[in-house]
């Protein structure tokens, strides 16, 4: 009993002290891989992709985006903020943000265009000077939900990463709107700067996967 009794602190150890540094960490993500512009397929224009994501101060669950601080209203800190750190018993820490000129929004926009290109649709940007573009059909996307999160536990910890982004457009396959959900979630027995990185890399990847799948369940 006691062998197991300390070898469970040691791991709540391993836990806490994996979570890392309490500060505040700049970590880029990998998005997708860039798919090209299939040459037909209905072209549409990404013409709004909207982070209205809610930020607490001291939210009831970890699920739910937060801050260190009291920054929840600097829209320059919550549009690159996409997850928080946590000790090994579930205590709140520091954020984990993107670089400085990249956002949530440009994340999952990215993300977007390669789950409708990979479905046969052409996208283009709404600042796009392509012939083509000035007809395309305007899309306009929601962010609702974007966030990475820790789940303590006895023998290991989970990082969970949650999105769900719903999605507008005079097209078929959008009628009445098209909501995409996904929960993504991988266990580790520490935390570091990467593995924030690699989840929600991975969530984007299966969001895309999900948003191409839809599309294309729609189309039919």
């Amino acid at each position: 009993m006691f062998k197991q009794l300390r070898m469970a602190a040691v791991i709540g150890s391993m836990l806490v002290l994996g979570a890392c540094a309490t500060g505040r960490s700049v970590v880029d993500l990998n998005a997708p891989s860039a798919s090209p512009n299939p040459q037909n397929g209905t072209a549409i224009r990404l013409v709004n992709v909207v982070d209205n994501r809610e930020f607490q101060i001291k939210p009831r669950s970890a699920d739910i985006p937060s801050l260190s601080d009291s920054k929840i209203n600097d829209r320059s800190i919550t549009e690159r903020a996409y997850a928080r750190k946590r000790g090994g018993f579930g205590k709140a820490l520091g954020d984990v943000l993107l670089p400085e000129g990249e956002t949530v929004a440009n994340q999952i926009k990215s993300a977007i265009t390669t789950g409708f290109r990979r479905a046969g649709y052409r996208v283009f940007d709404v600042n796009s000077t392509d012939t083509d573009a000035q007809t395309a059909i305007p899309v306009s996307a929601n962010i609702m939900q974007f966030w990475t999160w820790m789940q303590p536990g006895f023998w290991q910890l989970t990082l969970h990463n949650r999105i769900k982004v719903s999605l507008d457009g005079d097209l078929p396959a959008l009628k009445d709107g098209l909501v995409v959900e996904n929960h993504y979630q991988d266990g580790m027995q520490m935390v570091l700067d990467n593995d924030w990185t690699q989840t929600a890399s991975q969530a984007l990847v299966e969001f895309s996967d999900k948003l191409r799948d839809s599309l294309l369940a729609r189309s039919k």
